[in-house]
């Protein structure tokens, strides 16, 4: 009984610490003429902080900008990651390891150390301050990282089934995309939430290059200017824009939910 109760108090204690963040930021965003993070409870409160940031900003463009940037990593992502595990999990190359390797070793650096290398890179190829920027570094991020969770996945698909087909006379892309796929569905679900959250969070290249044209920042990056840029500090203004801007991941989350733990739990079991 000791135990139980124990175990509950420290789950409501995490639940406490999780939403609490959350609800500050919400009663922050209907509260009226916040200039500080001091205050707890507003004294007022006001849906102006809402109206100013639809009527007056370029909330709704960074709202499209992110959405477009990471509709079309989830793309890029979902083939880019499919190909490369197929070649890792399938084909047997000279160094197919060691490139493996390589992949797992880039995960250990922070990505901070890169940032100098991108921003000439990309000063180089005029690709600043440009949405299509954003997607090639968002769709090469999201897709280092999803390949080691999704190789796991497609080395416990037999082999014995690509065997067989190649009998039929079926080719390698088309044992790719008829066979391998759809049994790896769940893990496929899973990469296209990841790189969909991944890119529409992103914040750190984002603001590297992209320094001009509030119209073509994303939403993180755009939301940065509330506080420190054009807007001034206005925390309110921020708040309001953080509680919208992350009402479309919940949606996301909430309504994908049983493919996204599913594709976790199937995956877990099957590696």
């Amino acid at each position: 009984m000791g135990k139980r109760i124990v175990i509950h108090a420290l789950l409501i204690s995490l639940v406490l610490i999780t939403l609490l963040p959350f609800i500050f930021v919400v009663l922050i965003a209907f509260g009226k003429d916040v200039i500080g993070t001091t205050i707890l409870i507003p004294e007022q409160f006001s849906l102006e902080n809402f109206r100013i940031l639809l009527t007056e900003t370029h909330f709704t463009r960074w709202m499209i900008n992110s959405f477009v940037i990471a509709s079309v990593t989830v793309v890029v992502a979902v083939v880019l990651v499919s190909l490369s595990v197929y070649a890792l999990s399938r084909l047997r190359f000279y160094g197919r390891q060691k490139v493996f390797q390589s992949i797992l070793l880039i995960q250990v650096f922070p990505l901070t150390l890169s940032m100098v290398s991108i921003f000439r890179i990309f000063a180089a190829m005029g690709l600043l301050n440009q949405i299509p920027g954003l997607i090639i570094v968002n769709s090469v991020l999201a897709s280092a990282g999803l390949i080691l969770i999704a190789k796991g996945y497609f080395d416990t698909i037999p082999i014995d089934i690509d065997e067989a087909a190649k009998i039929d006379g079926a080719s390698r892309f088309l044992i790719l995309v008829k066979i391998n796929l759809p049994l790896a569905k769940p893990m496929i679900s899973i990469i296209a939430i990841q790189s969909f959250v991944i890119a529409y969070n992103e914040y750190v290249i984002a603001s590297t290059i992209m320094t001009r044209g509030l119209d073509r920042m994303p939403l993180a990056v755009g939301l940065q200017s509330m506080i420190m840029g054009q807007y001034g500090t206005n925390w309110s203004l921020y708040c309001a824009g953080a509680v919208l801007g992350s009402i479309p991941m919940l949606v996301i989350f909430y309504s994908l939910q049983k493919a996204f733990l599913g594709g976790l739990t199937e995956g877990s079991v099957k590696t």
